[in-house]
């Protein structure tokens, strides 16, 4: 294989690599101090005192998960009752354009977004209309993404867009979605694919014979 080829593979390896470095997802759990700077920070930022807010707010419940941190990923699932009226809608769509950003430069991501379209069990999913499940790397970016300044403006058009939500936090025992396999997956049909167009291309060049 000559330079030119072994140039594309070690590009598209070192793509990849920097994706399993970036993606995360086993990193060192945080401790409580630092969670606790962090949240400080969070209280500050967003003008409220973890004293004042109520059972079961976000900042109670993040100390809550702090001393059992494992450093790894996890998934959150919204169960959202989205609020009427087309203002509703317009602070929706600013709210995913300021926290989408922040989600993808600490490696997190939607993984599933689904309206309800009926009830097969229960009572609990009448006040439910949409599901939302978001992949966080870690604990640590999940607080250090509330601790970010345009999160003011995001929890503001999230508010305005929400008449209720409960999220939780869970980890995954089965899950098909595997991104790092999904990605290397593509890298090596690229791969396959750039070394049959660089065999082309050298061979009209008369770079290499023809077999």
């Amino acid at each position: 294989m000559n330079r030119a080829k072994w140039i594309w593979l070690a590009s598209l390896g070192l793509i990849y690599a920097g994706l399993w470095i970036w993606y995360g997802g086993n990193g060192d759990p945080i401790s409580e101090d630092e969670g606790l700077e962090m949240l400080a920070e969070v209280e500050r930022l967003h003008g409220v005192r973890l004293e004042d807010t109520p059972e079961g707010s976000m900042t109670r419940n993040l100390r809550d998960m702090l001393p059992n941190d494992d450093g790894k990923e996890f998934y959150a699932v919204n169960l959202e009752t989205r609020a009427e009226g087309p203002e509703a809608l317009e602070a929706e769509a600013k709210y995913a354009a300021i926290v989408m950003p922040l989600l993808l430069e600490r490696g997190g991501h939607p993984v599933f977004l689904s309206e309800r379209a009926g009830l097969m069990l229960g009572k609990y999913g009448e006040n439910v209309d949409r599901v939302a499940v978001v992949r966080y790397r870690s604990l640590r970016d999940l607080i250090d993404m509330i601790a970010d300044e345009k999160m003011v403006e995001g929890n503001a058009f999230k508010t305005a867009s929400l008449a209720h939500t409960e999220v939780f936090i869970t980890r995954p025992t089965i899950t098909f979605v595997q991104v790092r396999l999904m990605v290397g997956m593509f890298l090596a049909l690229l791969a396959i694919a750039g070394l049959a167009v660089i065999g082309r291309i050298q061979r009209r060049r008369g770079d290499v014979p023809a077999t």
